[in-house]
């Protein structure tokens, strides 16, 4: 499927540039890389998060690495620690600061929905800011195959019982349709509600009314 997946070339046709852009803006307020939409979060919020609900010792993925944007708060865990992105761009800059470096196992190109690792391969994963990006069904079922027994698996998302008028969700969910990749708003309560038939722990759910909350963790 990498080979001729549709979305490759959305992901390196300048989107490295777009979302580092977007990241140097990160936080509070309003972008001025795309007027009006709302920033988004640093990596102040994770930390929060990761804080809150730690990792547990060992392996981590990121599905979604992009450049390595996250590895640093990885690592100041000690965890060894494997990216994967579909873009060959991102995966070309991450390797370019990365690869070789203490903790940073690998560093691989490859879409979320078909991981090239053996079953019950890692203790933690990650995919922030990418589940919307994905075709879900495969890329969760993935995330549960590859990772351990006990593992600690976190990802964001957005979701589909947005408020109506929440016109900045809206515009944005029709700006990346228009750019004909995935991007869908999760159901939720659905998701959740199969990962406990399953047998699956939900430690948290962190809930962010409108666009623009989570930067802010409201």
């Amino acid at each position: 499927m990498s080979d001729i997946d549709p979305r490759k070339d959305y992901w390196n046709d300048k989107y490295l540039e777009y979302w580092k852009a977007r990241v140097d803006e990160a936080g509070q307020g309003k972008s001025q890389v795309v007027a009006g939409d709302s920033n988004t979060e640093d990596d102040s919020v994770y930390q929060r998060v990761f804080a809150r609900h730690g990792f547990n010792p060992g392996s981590l993925l990121e599905v979604g690495c992009a450049w390595g944007r996250m590895f640093p708060l990885y690592l100041s865990y000690g965890l060894k620690v494997t990216g994967c992105d579909i873009s060959r761009a991102m995966v070309d800059a991450a390797r370019k600061d990365w690869a070789g470096q203490d903790g940073v196992i690998d560093i691989v190109e490859t879409p979320a929905e078909h991981l090239p690792f053996p079953d019950s391969s890692f203790d933690n994963l990650a995919c922030l800011a990418t589940l919307d990006a994905t075709y879900q069904h495969q890329a969760v079922t993935e995330f549960l195959r590859v990772t351990r027994p006990g593992a600690r698996i976190y990802f964001t998302g957005k979701n589909d019982l947005y408020f109506a008028d929440d016109q900045e969700a809206y515009l944005a969910e029709i700006g990346a349709r228009g750019k004909n990749h995935p991007n869908f708003f999760t159901d939720t309560r659905r998701l959740i509600d199969l990962l406990r038939q399953q047998g699956h722990r939900v430690d948290a759910i962190y809930c962010f009314p409108r666009r623009g909350d989570f930067a802010a963790f409201n």
